[in-house]
Parts: structure tokens; C-alpha cells; sequence
């Protein structure tokens, strides 16, 4: 099929109640037969009147939770009158403007949702905590292990320095305070929009974590650059060496590792943050889809050449997994999150997403990133080990066909990311078009049930279109 004729293949709307009508056709074109064995995730998201009604509870609870201490009536004012403005958006505007800007009220709607429910499930989380938590929020400066003028004075140091490391959020500085050696982390003057969403303050993450028995550092200070407005963390230094892809040693430290995953599954979720698994995949698909609808024209235009729609055009939640409650989980376990220290013990890092998690998605998020030249042998064990430690509540699941499902979002968000990386590589280093071509062509390949099957040589010419001025 012709790049400029190619239409993305889209799932059929499925009806309020969830049943996918027989006659309706599937993306291969046969009847609409689908099983959550065969492909998971396959119901109806929920209506977006939704929204408006977890929008009442969360604006009840956050004016409860402001009432008592004192300071509740004019931010809980602020908050109804924000709803109403959305709500009078979408009755009002919704004779008059296309469909692509009647989400506008929706999208309006969703951000008040997270926003109040973040804050409710933050304040929750911090209150049981207790002083390792409320330190995240600067109202007990003396619990932290350094002074503010310290740790402001660090901060100034290193923050128009190169960083010594950095991911997609953060960047990282080795500095040496009075509490030892430890790492300054800011956020990135332009963080990578990964799709993932965040559930809770991250301090208040490891905090929890630490409190579970996790191996993760301690946060010595954490706070605000008076002169940029810049928030910044400064945390304890881990003594070692990051685990790196294809790591020859995986298999030594990998049962380290479950045991911590096990610490953290085991204990009860934060306040506020029990959900279900498909209220979970819910909220993790409507995050990736609003990410997607937030990235520039061109990048969008670039995926829609590849037929790479939003990630509910091809998954949606299980709902044959009522009632499985999430854990509280890492959500983004893989090597450059993991650091083994000079007496061999695994340390995990990087909790920015961290909060409730389907045990097989982090599972799955891990398996597949220990690295392409693990062989296949040692991919099994991997599986085989991570399955017989941590298993989903309900023993009935296909567990293949989720971790496989949970293969597809994350090829489909690694082709989202990319799409603003693979350009920016090759015009620094046209040597690398010919790798960027074999793994999206890798990609497509391996989930013909999402994407259309497109010729390498077309591949070729659509990701050529990618870089300025065909530097390729």
C-alpha cells in the first residue's frame, strides 16, 4: 500500500456495554470473535461522562482534606468553579466546533481529574509516611540530612555544569556534602514525553519503598533554587556500577532483584491508589493517549506514515480482570534503573512512576529490555523465574498472551519516542539510518495483528523523510 494512501487500521467503537458485535469486522477482517486469551485488553473505555463523576468525588475529598487543615474554601471555591468553566465548555461549544476540538473541554475535564485526584493520593500517601515523607514537601527542613544552605549551595555548582549522567527526565551530578558522597538531579530543560504515567511525588515513592525494605538511596535534601525556581533533589551515592543490556551477569542478580519486587507487591498500596487492573490499564491508556495527542504536528505526522495511531486505537482494558487488585510496582525496571554495589548487592533507582502496576506488565517492561543479544535460553529462565515469583491473583490469566499485549504498548511507545530521537541521531550521524530502519522495520514485524504489514524498502523511505534535508 502507497505511503500517501495508506489509512491506519483502527479497532471498531465498541458499544457502552462492552460487546464487540459479531458482524463488526476485526484489523485482519474477520468477524469480531476476539478472546482475552487471544488478545488482551479488547472492551470498551469508559464514557467520558466518567470524568465529571470522579471529578465530584475527588473535588468533595480535596475540600475535606483542605477543611482540616484550616485552608480549604477558597481553593475548593477555585476548584468547583474550574469545573463548572469545563463543564459549560463542552455544553457550550459542542454544536459549534469540530469533533478534534470538542476534546478540548474533555481534555480540560481529565486534567482537573488527575490533578485533584494526584493531590488527594499525595496528601494521603505523605500523611502515612509520616517524616520521610513529609520531608518531600519541605515542611520539616530539619529531617533532611542537610541544610538547605547546603544543598542550595550544591545545587549552584553543578547546574550549569555538563551532567554526569542522564535519562529521560533527569540529569545527574556527583557532588560531596557533609552526609558523603551523593548525586544533585534536576529535571531536563526538556524532558522526553515517555507515556507513562506518574502516580505520585517520587520522594514520597522511594520513601514508601524504603519503608517496604526496598535497597533504593536516601534523599539527604530536596527543594526549590530560589534564583531559577528549578526543583532539585539531592540523594544518596551508591558505591558500584549501573547494570548495562545484555548483561552477562543478569542472571546472578536477577533473584536479588525479585526479592525486592516481592517487598514492594506484598505490602498494601499507598491511600488512595487502590485500583483494579482494568481501571489501572485504563488510566495508563488514557495517559499515553493524551502524551500522544500533545506532540507536536510533524511528529504526529511522521507516526501516522507508519499507520501508528494513539495507543486505544489497539488495546484496550481487561475487563475479565475485575476485581484483580494492581501492586505497588516499580513500572520502569530495567538495567539503567539498577545498580549493583561494591558488595554485590542490587539497588534500584529512578522511581518517577512508581505507584499501583499489574505484576505482569513490570514483568513483561523488564523481560523485555534486558537486551537483544540475550539469547533465548537465558530469556526463558528469565521468564520462567520472574512467573514462579510474582503471579497475578487471579490464577486463570493467560499470562503469554498479556505479556505479549504488554510487549505491543511498549513497541508502540518505543515508535512514539523514537520518532523525535531517530531524526536528532542521524543528522548528527547519518551511519546510524541503516539501525534505525532495521528496528522499526523489527517492530512493525513482530505485531502484524496492530499495524499494517509494510514492505522494509517502504520503511526505508518513510523514516528517509524523517531527517532534514535527507541527510541520509
Amino acid at each position: 500500500m502507497p505511503a500517501a494512501g495508506r489509512r491506519r487500521l483502527r479497532h471498531t467503537a465498541i458499544g457502552r456495554h462492552g460487546a464487540l458485535p459479531a458482524h463488526q469486522p476485526t484489523r485482519t477482517g474477520r468477524p469480531g470473535t476476539w478472546s482475552t486469551s487471544e488478545l488482551a485488553f479488547r472492551v470498551c473505555p469508559e464514557p467520558a461522562e466518567v470524568g465529571f463523576a470522579y471529578l465530584d468525588v475527588a473535588v468533595r475529598q480535596r475540600r475535606e482534606s483542605l477543611d482540616r487543615s484550616g485552608s480549604g474554601e477558597i481553593a475548593a471555591t477555585m476548584i468547583e468553579a474550574a469545573k463548572r468553566l469545563a463543564e459549560t465548555m463542552a455544553e457550550k461549544a459542542a454544536p459549534r466546533v469540530s469533533d478534534a476540538h470538542h476534546r478540548v473541554p474533555h481534555g480540560i475535564r481529565y486534567g482537573l481529574d488527575r490533578t485533584t485526584r494526584s493531590d488527594e493520593q499525595s496528601a494521603a500517601e505523605l500523611y502515612r509516611l509520616g517524616s520521610a515523607g513529609h520531608a518531600d514537601r519541605g515542611t520539616g527542613r530539619d529531617r533532611f540530612e542537610i541544610s538547605e544552605e547546603e544543598a542550595r549551595n550544591l545545587y549552584r555548582q553543578v547546574r550549569d555544569l555538563l551532567p554526569d549522567a542522564a535519562g529521560n527526565m533527569n540529569r545527574v551530578n556527583t557532588v560531596h556534602t557533609s552526609a558523603g558522597r551523593a548525586v544533585v538531579r534536576r529535571g531536563l530543560d526538556q524532558p522526553v514525553v515517555t507515556m507513562v504515567k506518574k502516580w505520585m511525588p517520587e520522594n514520597a515513592a522511594i520513601a514508601y519503598a524504603r519503608s517496604c525494605g526496598v535497597r533504593t538511596p536516601r534523599i539527604l535534601y530536596s527543594g526549590t533554587d530560589p534564583s531559577t525556581g528549578r526543583r532539585f533533589t539531592i540523594m544518596q551515592y551508591v558505591p558500584g556500577e549501573t547494570r548495562a543490556f545484555n548483561d552477562p551477569e543478569m542472571m546472578n542478580w536477577l533473584p536479588d532483584l525479585l526479592d525486592q519486587v516481592q517487598l514492594i507487591s506484598s505490602r498494601p498500596l499507598p491511600a488512595g491508589m487502590n485500583l483494579d487492573t482494568p481501571a489501572w490499564q485504563q488510566q495508563m491508556i488514557r495517559h499515553a493517549d493524551d502524551d500522544y495527542r500533545s506532540l507536536p504536528p510533524e511528529r504526529r505526522s511522521r507516526l501516522d506514515r507508519l499507520g501508528i495511531g494513539p495507543l486505544s486505537d489497539y488495546v484496550r482494558p481487561d475487563v475479565s480482570r475485575s476485581a484483580e487488585p494492581t501492586v505497588f510496582a516499580h513500572n520502569d525496571l530495567f538495567p539503567s534503573n539498577l545498580r549493583l554495589d561494591n558488595q554485590g548487592k542490587l539497588w534500584i533507582l529512578d522511581w518517577e512512576v512508581a505507584g499501583p502496576g499489574d505484576p505482569l506488565y513490570n514483568a513483561q517492561f523488564f523481560l523485555q529490555r534486558m537486551g537483544s543479544e540475550v539469547d533465548d535460553a537465558t530469556r526463558a529462565q528469565a521468564t520462567d523465574m520472574w512467573l514462579d515469583r510474582i503471579t497475578p491473583a487471579n490464577s486463570a490469566v493467560d499470562t503469554g498472551a498479556i505479556l505479549s499485549t504488554y510487549r505491543s504498548m511498549e513497541d508502540w511507545r518505543g515508535m512514539v519516542i523514537c520518532s523525535e530521537r531517530m531524526p536528532r541521531e542521524v543528522s548528527a550521524d547519518p551511519d546510524r539510518f541503516d539501525f534505525w530502519v532495521d528496528w522499526y522495520d523489527s517492530v512493525l514485524s513482530r505485531n502484524p495483528e496492530f499495524w499494517p504489514d509494510i514492505p522494509k524498502s517502504e520503511v526505508r523511505a518513510i523514516l528517509r523523510g524523517w531527517v532534514p534535508d535527507n541527510e541520509t
